[in-house]
């Protein structure tokens, strides 16, 4: 199969196997990391070998190692709360710089920063029941820790007016069904 092949064939074999090769990181860390940090990978593959050799050392100890386990820790945080966790993403940060985002939290652009201990966090994006209901950025975890980085309620305006439900008109009761 191999054996009668032109030296143009060799060439470019060789070229398609290098980019193949170089590329590869840089496609699993944009699946896998929040999407602010996407292209940078694609556009600057170098930095996905660094992201693929962390992911390869990430401790055994670490509490928090699947976005499962990171979702169900925000979802019981925020537990009776008016914050709802809905998604996490990993976030691929420079280890123990600050990292700064901003987050528009009932109608206030809010600027937070946090220090990481390790270089990757869990980004957890939800809904807060203050009126306008959009997705925001409610927690950042700790990948190896699990520890609580930032928490949405710490901007949260006080005091914190949920968003109106349902009425109930006065009189009227709301039963499950009929009693026994």
């Amino acid at each position: 199969m191999f054996r009668n092949r032109t030296k143009h064939f060799w060439a470019i074999l060789i070229v398609v196997v290098a980019l193949i090769v170089f590329y590869l990181p840089s496609l699993v860390a944009f699946r896998y990391t929040a999407a602010e940090q996407r292209t940078s990978f694609l556009t600057h593959p170098w930095r996905s070998w660094s992201f693929a050799y962390t992911a390869l050392t990430v401790p055994g100890d670490s509490k928090l190692k699947t976005s499962g386990q990171a979702l169900r820790t925000a979802q019981s945080l925020f537990a009776g709360s008016q914050v709802h966790a809905r998604e996490v993403r990993v976030l691929f940060l420079a280890a123990g710089q600050p990292y700064s985002f901003t987050n528009r939290v009932a109608g206030v652009e809010v600027t937070a920063t946090i220090k990481p201990r390790y270089r990757f966090v869990w980004r957890v994006t939800g809904t807060v029941d203050v009126a306008p209901r959009t997705t925001v950025v409610v927690a950042m975890l700790d990948y190896r820790s699990g520890d609580l980085l930032y928490d949405v309620r710490s901007d949260l305006p006080q005091p914190l007016t949920p968003m109106p439900g349902p009425s109930v008109s006065p009189g009227s009761t709301s039963s499950p069904g009929p009693a026994p």
